[in-house]
């Protein structure tokens, strides 16, 4: 079952706070817009009824929503607080420190404790803990990644069924036709450019 206890062990008034406290912190706003953004949009990572899960707990610790720009700013404020002193102290660093790579560690390792409580994997955009972790990418052969190609594109048939059926729906529909078509709009993408790349080489 979803969250039996919120993701930053809190509830209540406490929860309250803490929400209120990132959407009332001027240093967190763009922070905030950005994730908002995504939740509120086709490339959400949120399953419906995780989403559900969040409101509920959200609507319990008694925050007025409306006052606070809406159900996807406070959840994007949900999903951040496990992280909020910290993001709050790096955000009152001197202007003249890059605190960015700071921002964006806190930031996915807020996601991920968040997310986690529900099961669920942080993004791949949020995998990483910064954008220097000294890692260098795997190389692998080319006949295994030839083979990795081909059978990408074996689905492109199926993917552009779908974007035919996707474009005979209204662009306002539920959070699951949402997600199928970011999904199936990102495998397009993906399967156009290794196409190109193929074409070429």
């Amino acid at each position: 079952m979803f969250g039996m206890t919120t993701h930053v062990k809190v509830s209540g008034t406490e929860l309250q706070v803490r929400i209120e406290k990132s959407l009332t912190e001027r240093s967190l706003k763009k922070l905030i817009t950005n994730l908002e953004k995504e939740l509120n949009g086709e490339h959400s990572f949120l399953p419906h009824e995780v989403e559900a899960q969040i409101r509920e707990e959200i609507a319990s610790a008694g925050v007025a929503v409306s006052q606070h720009g809406g159900w996807y700013r406070c959840i994007a404020a949900y999903l951040l607080s496990p992280k909020l002193d910290e993001l709050l102290a790096v955000k009152s660093m001197n202007e003249e420190k890059n605190v960015a790579p700071i921002v964006q560690k806190l930031r996915n390792e807020a996601l991920r404790e968040s997310l986690s409580a529900f099961g669920l994997e942080v993004p791949a955009r949020y995998a990483r803990t910064s954008s220097s972790t000294g890692r260098r990418r795997v190389r692998i052969p080319r006949e295994q990644k030839q083979h990795l190609v081909e059978s990408f594109l074996d689905a492109l048939p199926t993917f552009e069924g779908l974007q035919e059926v996707l474009d005979t729906l209204p662009k306002n529909t539920s959070l699951t036709v949402k997600q199928i078509r970011s999904l199936v709009k990102r495998y397009l993408a993906i399967a156009n450019r290794l196409q190109s790349v193929v074409a070429h080489e």
